[in-house]
Formats: C-alpha cells, sequence, structure tokens
C-alpha cells in the first residue's frame, strides 16, 4: 500500500519555471533554461571531450552503463550541491550553472567514470596521469587541447603529458596503452609501443617535469558545430524529476513529494525518496519507499537492486534482481548480488562471469570466479581468472596474493590428479576383488559338477593362486586361439610332444594369473609358456578334449 506523504507546498518547486529544452547526443543528457546556446555549446564541449580521450587511450566511442545527465541551470537556486560528477537516481549528474566555466572535478571525474566503464585496469601511475591530464581540458572554437598544468603537477602527469605532446611519442601512446590494458609486460609493451625500455621513457619524464616547459597538446576534434544538436521537447514533469534525481537533499525530496501528490513519476518519486533515505542510514524507510515504487511499476533497474539489498526474502530479491538485469544488462551488480544468492554452483559460476565481463577491474568478481573454476577442477579456467584478478587489483598487496594464487594452480591441479590416481586405484582394486570372487565361485560350480555328485563344503574358502581342483592339467605352449560362435578353442603343444586342444565357452568365467601378455587373441600365437587346469569333457564336433579351468601365463 502507498503511503501518504505530508507535501511541503514550496511554490517554486511546483512548476519548472522558464522555458527548459533538451539536447542528446552518446551519453550525454543536456537539460537547460538558459537557452539554446548554453544548452547546445555545454553538450558541444562534453562531446568534445569524449572524442578527445577516445582518442589518446585508443577507444573511439566510450560509453556508460547509463546516461549522463547534465543540468544547466539559468538560476540554480541551490541545486547545485556539487561541482563534480555525481550519482544521480537512475543517471550520472552533473549539475552546472550557466555562463560558468566547467569545473576541473566534473571533467576529472568523467575521465574516471570513461575509464572504469570501456577499459580494463591499467597501472595506476598511468590511470592517474590520465585523469589529472585531462583535468584541465580546453576546447576554444575548433581547437581541442590538453596539458594546460594542474595545480600540483608530479611524475604520473608528466610522464602522461609527455608521451601525448612530444610528436614522437602522441602517435604510440594509444599503443602502449592497449598493451598494458591487456596485461602484457611493461617492458614489451613499451618496446612494442615506442621501441624504448620503461627506464629510458622515465628518465624523460623526469627530465621533462624538471624542466617545466609543458606545451600544450592539441588533439583533432569531431567535425561537430552547436546547431548539430536538435532541440527537443521536455515535459515539466520531466524538467521537475530530473532537477530532483540530482538527490540535493531537502529541496529534491519536497520536488519528489510535490510529484507523488501531483500523481506524475510517482514510480520514479517513490525511488529517489528511498535513495535519500538510504544516505540519512533509514533502511526501514528506503525498503518501503523501494517497495512503492516497484508497486507502481518502476522500471528503474537501480530501483530492484536496492530493494533485493534491502529484502530479507530470498525469493524476491532474486526476482527483483532477474527483473534489473533484464531492465539494464550492461550493470554487474544485479550478477554479483545474484551470485552471491545462488546455491547452485553452476548458476552461481555463470552470474560471477557475467559480473567479471561487465566490470572487469572488480578483482572481488574474478577471485570468485577462480574460486568457483576451483571447486569444479577446471585450472585451466582458474588461472584464467586469477591472472585478470592479478590484473584488475589496485592495491599491491591484493595483486600479489591473486598472483601466488595463479603460481598455485599447477600444484593443485598436480595433487587433485594424483589424488583421482589413487582413487581410481582402490576401486580398480575392489572390482578386481570382486571379480576374483566371481572366479572361485565359477570353479566351486565347475568341481561340484565333475566330482561325481560328491557334496561340496560351501563353506571352505578357495584360495585365488591355488587354482581350482581340476583333475586334468598340461602345460606347453600356446600355439593357437580358434574364435568359434560357441566359445573359444586353444591349441597347445604339450611338453610331452602331445598337441591338446581345450574348449573355453565363456572367457569371462575362467581365471588367469601370471606375467606379461594375458589376452587370447585370435589367430597364430606367438609361442607363449602356459600351465592350464581343464575337466575332462570331449566334443567331437570341436575336435577338443576338455574345458578350461584355469591359464597361468608363465
Amino acid at each position: 500500500m502507498r503511503r501518504l506523504l505530508p507535501l511541503i507546498f514550496i511554490p517554486w518547486l511546483l512548476a519548472a519555471s522558464g522555458h527548459w529544452a533538451l539536447y542528446t547526443s552518446g551519453p550525454f543528457v543536456v537539460l537547460t533554461d538558459a537557452g539554446a546556446h548554453a544548452g547546445q555549446g555545454t553538450l558541444l564541449r562534453f562531446e568534445e571531450f569524449r572524442h578527445a580521450l577516445g582518442q589518446i587511450i585508443g577507444e573511439p566511442d566510450l560509453e556508460t552503463p547509463v546516461p549522463i545527465r547534465v543540468l544547466v541551470f539559468k538560476d540554480a537556486r541551490g541545486w547545485i550541491s556539487s561541482t563534480s560528477l555525481a550519482e544521480g537516481r537512475d543517471c550520472y549528474a552533473i549539475a552546472l550553472a550557466a555562463n560558468a566555466p566547467i569545473p576541473s572535478a566534473v571533467y576529472t571525474g568523467l575521465t574516471r567514470l570513461f575509464l572504469e566503464s570501456n577499459t580494463k585496469r591499467m597501472p595506476a601511475h598511468f590511470e592517474h596521469g590520465l585523469i589529472e591530464l585531462f583535468s584541465t581540458f580546453q576546447i576554444t572554437g575548433i581547437h581541442i587541447t590538453v596539458g594546460e598544468p594542474p595545480p600540483n603537477p608530479d611524475l604520473d602527469w608528466a610522464r602522461v603529458h609527455l608521451l601525448a605532446s612530444d610528436p614522437q611519442y602522441y602517435g604510440r601512446l594509444r599503443v602502449l596503452l592497449y598493451n598494458l590494458r591487456q596485461g602484457v609486460d611493461q617492458s614489451a609493451a613499451y618496446q612494442n609501443a615506442f621501441g624504448k625500455s620503461p627506464a629510458e621513457i622515465e628518465a624523460q619524464a623526469k627530465t621533462h617535469l624538471a624542466a617545466g616547459n609543458f606545451q600544450l597538446a592539441v588533439i583533432s576534434s569531431r567535425p561537430l558545430t552547436e546547431r548539430d544538436f536538435r532541440e527537443k521537447a521536455v515535459s515539466d514533469s520531466d524538467v521537475r524529476l530530473s532537477r530532483a534525481d540530482l538527490l540535493a537533499g531537502a529541496q529534491s525530496a519536497a520536488e519528489y513529494k510535490a510529484l507523488i501528490h501531483d500523481q506524475v513519476k510517482v514510480a520514479e518519486s517513490w525511488e529517489g525518496l528511498g535513495l535519500l533515505a538510504l544516505r540519512d542510514h533509514n533502511q526501514s524507510e528506503a525498503h518501503r519507499d523501494f517497495s512503492a515504487a516497484i508497486d507502481a511499476g518502476s522500471k528503474s533497474a537501480r530501483c530492484y537492486i536496492e530493494y533485493a539489498k534491502l529484502e530479507p526474502d530470498h525469493a524476491k530479491a532474486t526476482q527483483a534482481l532477474l527483473r534489473a538485469a533484464g531492465i539494464n544488462s550492461k550493470l554487474d551488480e544485479p550478477f554479483a548480488l545474484l551470485a552471491q544468492h545462488e546455491t547452485d554452483p553452476q548458476k552461481r559460476l555463470m552470474y560471477w562471469k557475467d559480473a567479471a565481463q561487465r566490470n572487469p577491474r572488480n578483482a572481488a568478481y574474478w577471485k570468485a570466479l577462480a574460486e568457483g573454476y576451483l571447486a569444479e577442477h577446471n585450472f585451466t579456467e582458474a588461472a584464467k581468472a586469477w591472472t585478470a584478478g592479478e590484473q584488475a587489483a589496485s592495491d599491491p598487496a591484493e595483486r600479489e596474493r591473486m598472483h601466488q594464487a595463479r603460481m598455485a594452480i599447477e600444484k593443485q591441479r598436480l595433487d587433485y590428479e594424483d589424488t583421482a590416481r589413487k582413487q581410481q586405484a582402490d576401486a580398480d582394486a575392489r572390482e578386481l576383488d570382486t571379480l576374483k570372487q566371481e572366479a572361485r565361485a565359477h570353479v566351486h560350480q565347475l568341481e561340484s559338477e565333475y566330482s561325481d555328485s560328491k557334496p561340496v563344503n560351501e563353506d571352505k574358502v578357495v584360495p585365488w593362486w591355488s587354482g581350482s581342483k581340476a583333475p586334468a592339467h598340461v602345460t606347453g605352449s600356446l600355439s593357437k586361439v580358434d574364435c568359434l560362435r560357441t566359445g573359444t578353442r586353444l591349441v597347445i603343444a604339450g611338453d610331452d610332444h602331445k598337441t591338446i586342444r581345450l574348449l573355453i565357452p565363456d572367457p569371462s568365467k575362467i581365471v588367469m594369473t601370471g606375467t606379461g601378455d594375458m589376452s587370447l587373441g585370435c589367430g597364430v600365437q606367438q609361442p607363449r609358456r602356459v600351465s592350464i587346469q581343464y575337466f575332462p569333457k570331449s566334443n567331437p564336433k570341436l575336435a577338443t578334449t576338455g574345458e578350461v579351468a584355469t591359464i597361468e601365463f608363465q
């Protein structure tokens, strides 16, 4: 049941005053009430920034899992609570004042966001250098420049600045960065990109920083103008919701409540109130708000994710996470949470793999995936997961633990195979013992048939190596094996220089002992010494004089 909220009437919240316009391109959504130039110009700057960063790192079309919504206010009236990139309700949010420069913190946040959303982790000093380099991004007309020193330039910044501004390196920087994020050894990556060692580049970077003569790097711009971005209509309720989605505290709460009161954007407003409640560490209130948003038909993946985190009912939480994954399949968190909820090993492994593929920078995902593969004794895939985890780890100690886990894979594999061999040997021994028992029982049966009906003591154990008590015996060379429809016929050249033919009606019921080749392949044989006990039983049709009880290969 939806709750009735007390409505605080603040007149300037109840309508989006002035004319608001909407402009979109790539992941950016710009809303403004400060005129077309403010909206189009802001979007142009952000699109050129995205293009420039993509050129440097070698990723031409940078994306984000959710939109980046930019509000450009003619009169901010307290909505700008942060000068950096923030997490809004269903988006990344940026709030700007018209006719004011874009803060460097916004470019810093965007650089970090695009790197995290589009690339595997690179060495920390390179990522830090890239973020510092683009924090002073500038665009004037059609000219894009980077390289204006930050307030406190350091070696990480100087290294990237050198490689981005020096003509002998600029075009090859993207090659280096690509190799590094593929996990290529740094020495090989530097040689491949520049034909120099890391030590040589490091020495140049230190000299470059000490000299302090920093030239701007000019990056080719996209062929765009402000007129390429056409104005789109936006409703009053959409503007009010977008403004509230900045999650700017009390004014956002009041706007959400007003929208619920007006019966517009109800699901979205309940979700926003739930996020504000989470900020205040009021989890029970947040759970009720997210439940109300779902009841109102929410189509926000984040709403279902946050609800699942707070929902104690396992089945309801799982359904909510599956719904979130269906709404936005780019997000990694639903799959990670599903893996944590799942009890089936195969499904849990699948969810961890989905999460890691969507966020390859999360070392915890790779660790869980590697451990899942180890539980399945899939050592090859476990080694791959540990390798990816080692690259994803930002903490040196964690990276070393991942490395040691990968190095231990070979020993784990050998230990597992050794254990498996021992278990198989034990199973084979048990099977052989069973066959021996069956053979003894068969010998007992034959003895009974050929003992002139004398009773046989069934309780007496027949020693395995003593053979049967068959009355006849021949020693000699096995010269031929005839495979017949009714059994197998052995031809033996006896030590008494006589040839004898014996029948094996069923090979599985005779006892064979000895060493060497004990097979009975059909045809002429390489002479093998044998000692055979048999029961005299003439078969004129097959020209045999008895049936075999045991064969000892000598």
